[in-house]
């Protein structure tokens, strides 16, 4: 039984640990590291992650600062992050240092991004009914469990299955007083 119980918490870990990554990803009125990060630039005739060729902060006066050792990257990191249209736009421009600020969210971006929240939502929800349902499936074609067995064994699922949707809906609720907030 509990094999059972360890494939559901770990097929359901996975659907919240997404839930989580997808919700960093948009946009609120903090800096993300995360998010600049993971954007794809075109260096050396390879498409390189930014966290991966410079070093990334936030400062006390609310600024990303993007670090980076050779200046030929100035113009392909900035032009990325502003392509990728998460807010930002360049406050100014060091050696070998580029300073970017977040745009004010305004009343209908916010708008937007919370309906884009609660469909990020809603698709984490319908990825854990997926699971919980592949979890059904496989017990209920196992032959080494009694009907009983299967019976405890499906409840606790769905017991399981009730606590991560609650988490979701926590996260979500949680990214959305985010963005209400600011």
């Amino acid at each position: 039984m509990s094999e059972w119980i360890k494939a559901t918490e770990s097929l359901m870990e996975e659907d919240l640990k997404r839930l989580s990554g997808n919700l960093s990803k948009i946009r609120s009125n903090r800096i993300s590291l995360e998010m600049i990060g993971d954007l794809l630039v075109d260096y050396q005739g390879k498409k390189r992650r930014i966290k991966d060729l410079s070093s990334l902060r936030a400062n006390s006066q609310r600024e990303l600062i993007i670090q980076f050792s050779d200046q030929k990257m100035s113009s392909i990191i900035s032009k990325a992050v502003l392509n990728a249209q998460l807010g930002y736009h360049q406050s100014k421009s060091t050696g070998n240092e580029i300073y970017f600020s977040l745009l004010p969210l305004t009343e209908e971006i916010r708008n937007d991004l919370i309906e884009k929240v609660k469909k990020t939502t809603e698709t984490s929800k319908v990825d854990l009914r997926n699971s919980r349902q592949k979890i059904r499936d496989k017990i209920k074609k196992s032959k080494e469990i009694s009907q009983n067995e299967q019976k405890m064994v499906e409840g606790e699922v769905e017991k399981i299955n009730k606590k991560y949707l609650q988490e979701i809906e926590e996260l979500g609720k949680k990214k959305i007083q985010e963005l209400k907030l600011t």
